[in-house]
């Protein structure tokens, strides 16, 4: 890890997906990234170009600032990959000051930060993507230590067709199985297969959550939410918000 955090954008918005879906926060999107989904609505994060370094210290400074102008007390380390750096001294001090964090993550790094947040969403990649499986890193995760914390733990993926349900399935499995103190949730969601597309995406991504929900009702899965992204049927393919 370095002694920086390049930095792509810091935006306050609402969280458009998952656990804390139209709850709003703070974003710090990394640029840099382990993995290269085709899909990927945030490619410009996987290289450091455009980027913005930061100190840790510089950036706790302006997290605490950015919530105290805009009342917001949440922040979303998302990317990219944010676990790909060393954000101990960024988060120690604004938890002084009253901020949570989250964390967006593939589930590929687990640096022993995460035990400072409040809510890890892990979003393992599904077949559409083309990328690695994390399973065993995940398993390992939700029945190690760390995992006993008092937090939110979710499992986030985006699908995209009948290959990756049965993905889905494996990990619906894996959290029946686990014995962990923590409510570790699934969240579906609808993949958008489309992210140059200008305008109005919602009618495209209302059909495709349409299906999805068929394809999880007729599954014999409970407890999984199965939910759109928010922020595509508000502002469709639109970057920063």
């Amino acid at each position: 890890m370095t002694d920086f955090i390049p930095v792509h954008e810091i935006f306050v918005s609402i969280q458009g997906e998952g656990p804390d879906v139209g709850r709003k926060a703070i974003f710090v999107r990394v640029a840099g990234c382990t993995y290269r989904c085709p899909w990927c609505d945030s490619s410009r994060t996987w290289t450091l170009n455009g980027s913005k370094k930061y100190s840790p210290e510089e950036l706790s400074n302006i997290l605490i600032e950015t919530s105290k102008k805009s009342k917001v007390n949440y922040v979303v380390l998302t990317g990219g990959n944010p676990c790909m750096y060393d954000f101990t001294d960024v988060i120690k001090p604004c938890l002084d000051e009253g901020l949570e964090f989250a964390v967006e993550t593939q589930g590929d790094l687990y640096p022993t930060w995460m035990g400072y947040l409040r809510t890890v969403v892990l979003s393992p990649k599904a077949p559409s993507s083309g990328q690695p499986d994390v399973y065993d890193k995940v398993s390992h995760y939700l029945e190690d230590i760390m995992a006993m914390l008092p937090r939110v733990i979710a499992i986030k993926i985006p699908v995209f067709g009948e290959e990756d349900m049965e993905f889905v399935e494996k990990y619906y499995n894996l959290i029946k199985s686990c014995h962990t103190t923590n409510d570790v949730r699934l969240y579906l969601s609808v993949g958008n297969d489309n992210v140059q597309e200008e305008g109005d995406i919602s009618p495209r991504i209302l059909a495709k959550y349409h299906e999805l929900i068929d394809r999880v009702l007729e599954s014999g899965m409970e407890d999984v939410y199965v939910l759109p992204q928010l922020h595509t049927l508000v502002w469709g393919n639109k970057a920063g918000v």
